[in-house]
């Protein structure tokens, strides 16, 4: 492992509760009417905790030589990741269906959060 694994995880622990809690917070905002959950600084924020902590995990990925064959929970945090962006696409827009978005974004990040504690896919021991 290299001398910097320890820093890099923590500073990937702390953006995924980051983003987790903006998603939370900013999602139920906007839900609920509070165009400020749109706000540029807010979505800035966001946009820099999302980068930070997809740069620190492809960095833990190749200082532990992870592979998705061998590591199956990581193809599901990827997925969930896709999900997320997806979802939270949705979440964020005019649609109808943003409140689906919103369950589906908090569901995607749960998992990928779960996926990661236990290094299970299937969150199952």
């Amino acid at each position: 492992m290299d001398w910097f694994y320890p820093q890099i995880l923590k500073i990937h622990v702390v953006m995924a509760w980051v983003t987790l809690g903006l998603f939370i917070v900013r999602g139920l905002a906007y839900q609920l009417g509070y165009g400020a959950a749109k706000d540029g600084a807010m979505m800035l924020i966001a946009f820099g905790a999302n980068t930070l902590m997809i740069i620190t995990g492809l960095s833990l990925w190749g200082s532990l030589y992870y592979s998705i064959p061998r590591d199956g929970w990581l193809l599901g945090k990827l997925i969930a990741l896709l999900a997320y962006f997806a979802a939270s696409h949705l979440a964020f827009s005019l649609n109808p269906q943003r409140a689906l978005g919103y369950g589906a974004g908090v569901l995607a990040l749960a998992y990928a959060m779960a996926a990661a504690y236990t290094r299970q896919g299937l969150l199952v021991g």
